[in-house]
């Protein structure tokens, strides 16, 4: 196995992890379906319930970053591919059939860094933000499994 074959069942391994995590903390936030700006009020004004939603974002970000910034260049260069910008990782990963759309990956970077960067005052784009992203997570798990199973059939792990 070349090494980055190596490299990317390394990293694989922490996306397993950081899924596991990105569940656990969607779960425990998303209770109501679909959020609303008075849930969201009576979440903000406890202690836990700030921290499960910045535990989310938090989770959320580092999923997309992980998977657009490691996991994907590496799989794309243990498989032979050049590897670029995350907009040409993201156009070569479409058309291996590996991902969805470009334009979804880059709306979902864009919601991410209105999460992370920006407190949003209004409780309704805050919900409609969050409502947004939690939809976004499940496809950050779907591209994650995508992607894993995409390698096992390429490069399988050797243990």
């Amino acid at each position: 196995m070349i090494d980055a074959q190596k490299r990317f069942w390394q990293i694989q391994r922490l996306v397993d992890k950081e899924s596991l995590y990105l569940q656990d903390v969607a779960q425990r936030l998303f209770i109501p379906q679909p959020v609303t700006a008075e849930w969201l009020e009576e979440v903000i004004a406890t202690p836990e319930g700030r921290d499960r939603l910045e535990a989310f974002v938090g989770k959320f970000s580092r999923m997309q970053d992980t998977l657009i910034d490691k996991l994907l260049p590496q799989c794309l260069a243990a498989v032979g591919e050049k590897t670029g910008s995350a907009l040409d990782n993201l156009n070569r990963a479409d058309r291996l059939g590996l991902l969805g759309n470009p334009d979804q990956w880059l709306a979902m970077r864009q919601l991410r860094n209105r999460l992370v960067h920006e407190y949003v005052d209004d409780m309704t784009d805050l919900a409609a933000a969050l409502n947004l992203a939690h939809g976004m997570a499940d496809a950050l798990l779907g591209s994650a499994k995508a992607i894993q199973a995409f390698a096992e059939e390429r490069f399988p792990e050797s243990r």
